[in-house]
């Protein structure tokens, strides 16, 4: 077998799953998912054409196969993150830095795993944001204010959802500067945020005006 770029992956007895799935995901950072064709994910692995059909149905298996990766490593960085969270409502504004410092590391892994085709036609994609949801959902219960049931702790996280969804689109087009300088720098921002997101859902809606009076 011919040598490989540095950084591609390839094929070793027995894990060519992982390797298409690592290889799709390289491609689709690289030229998007439109670009995106089993036959070079093959080419990278150094197989053959119709070997990842042994694996993958088709095309669009294979990208989901890949978007459920990029779900996978989401919710690691995560948990990794939250682990170092005191209070709920931490632990619920480390989603939006979550979210930006994977967007950084992963790209277009994140336009895959929300893309609403592919989540139409592949349920797993679907249950895997579920579970990232009942992860969540006992934090935000625990921050929403008393009285409050659970349409509000979903709203929050919905609103949670599309704070780091924006962060994550204004960093790939480059609006703070070279993604890879400034993930970082964004990923705090976006935490910084999401705390006075929070923190809002903490407030009973009777009382907002109040607390704008006591400023």
């Amino acid at each position: 077998m011919a040598p490989t770029p540095k950084g591609r992956a390839t094929y070793h007895h027995g894990d060519l799953a992982a390797a298409l799935v690592a290889a799709t995901l390289e491609i689709i950072d690289e030229v998007g998912v439109r670009g995106f064709s089993v036959a070079e994910a093959a080419r990278r692995t150094c197989v053959s054409p119709g070997a990842p059909y042994r694996h993958f149905a088709d095309r669009d298996a294979l990208v989901a196969a890949a978007a459920l990766e990029v779900s996978r490593r989401l919710r690691a960085i995560y948990l990794e993150t939250a682990a170092e969270s005191g209070s709920a409502q931490e632990r619920l504004a480390t989603v939006a830095g979550s979210f930006v410092r994977a967007a950084a590391r992963y790209r277009g892994g994140l336009d895959i795993l929300f893309a609403p085709g592919l989540r139409a036609t592949h349920p797993e994609l679907r249950d895997s944001t579920r579970e990232f949801v009942d992860l969540l959902l006992p934090s935000a219960f625990e921050v929403i204010a008393p009285g409050e049931g659970p349409a509000t702790a979903v709203a929050l996280l919905d609103a949670l959802h599309a704070l780091a969804r924006g962060y994550v689109a204004q960093l790939l087009e480059g609006k703070f500067g070279d993604p890879d300088d400034v993930a970082e720098e964004v990923a705090i921002r976006a935490t910084q945020a999401a705390r006075a997101l929070v923190a809002g859902y903490g407030v009973p809606s009777g009382h907002v005006g109040e607390v704008a009076r006591d400023r």
